[in-house]
Parts: C-alpha cells; structure tokens; sequence
C-alpha cells in the first residue's frame, strides 16, 4: 500500500494516465464496441435507433473532451493537495446521483429514444452502463466544482488557474454537442 500512494506524487503522468484511460475506455470504448457489436451482427436495434457511433457527442465528447476534461481536473485537485471531508464527497455523489436520475426521467418523459432505451422508462444492459459512467463523470465534476468553491474560500487567487480554464470550455464544447445531438440546436 505504502508504495503505491509514494508511486503517485513521484510519477503524476501515471496517475493522469490512468484517468484518460479510464475515461475514455468507460465513456466510450465500451458504448462504441456494442454499437459496433449490433452493427456487426445486423441486431434490428441499429436499424431503428440511434447509436453512440452517430452521435458527435460521443465521437467528439465521450471520446476526446471528457478524458482531457478528467485530466485536467485530476492534475488540479493533485495541484492543490486539499484534503476532502466525507461531507464534500458524499454531496458530489448524491447530487451526481440526483442529476442523473433527473436526465434519464427527463429522457423518458420526451421519449428521447436511442438504442440505450428503446421505450420511455425501459433502458438496455448498455443503457444502464451510461447511466452508471455519467453518475461517475457528473458526481467527479461536480466534486472538482466543490473543491473550487472551497480553495475560493481560503485563497481566492487559488482558483485563477489555466486549468480551471480548460475545465469550463471542455464542459461548454460538450454541452453544445450533446445539445445539438438531440436536436436542441436545429
């Protein structure tokens, strides 16, 4: 145990490594290998719905923009070394849980099928593996955006970071994607 917590401060690019691979492997690859799966297979399901491979939020999101957008979170919060309280982790989760629930209820309510749910509330295995990568994405943002608020707090100069930067159009540049996918941006 010892050594790996004393591997990461010495070689961070592990650790940043680890989270662009994470990322992209969870928030993509496994969405993109069933929708390559179905197409392979000729499943009806492909034909009748869309899938991650037809989504610029996916091909340009979930594949390039959330992993840099982890990245760049991960090396600030190592940037900053500030301990978390349990409080500040568990109110990322729930409001990460919250949100998540609220866009699948919204999703089903506008009966905005795709192939992760094929009638309004009656998602597949692989839709409830996105459900599972955006609790985690939305519960770690939303704990970055914590943390933030508390360096604010005890520096305020402490948040005036590149990074910071990059976090805010990285979200920006997705939200306009997964906007325009769903046809917000006609």
């Amino acid at each position: 145990m010892l050594r790996t917590v004393a591997f990461v401060p010495q070689r961070p690019w592990v650790l940043l490594a680890s989270v662009f691979a994470a990322t992209l492997f969870f928030g993509f690859i496994v969405q993109a290998a069933g929708s390559a799966y179905l197409r392979w297979t000729a499943d009806p399901i492909v034909l009748h719905y869309r899938t991650t491979l037809s989504y610029t939020s996916a091909l340009v999101g979930d594949a390039i923009l959330l992993p840099i957008l982890n990245v760049v979170v991960t090396s600030q919060l190592f940037a900053w070394r500030r301990r978390a309280t349990a409080g500040e982790v568990l109110a990322a989760l729930l409001l990460g849980a919250v949100l998540t629930v609220g866009v699948h209820l919204y999703q089903a309510a506008n009966a905005l099928l795709n192939w992760t749910m094929l009638e309004p509330y009656s998602w597949t295995p692989l839709g409830y593996v996105h459900a599972g990568f955006m609790f985690a994405e939305l519960s770690f943002v939303l704990f970055f955006w914590g943390q933030v608020a508390r360096v604010a707090q005890d520096r305020p100069r402490g948040v005036l970071s590149h990074r910071i930067a990059i976090v805010i159009l990285c979200s920006l540049v997705f939200m306009r994607l997964l906007l325009g996918d769903y046809g917000y941006f006609a």
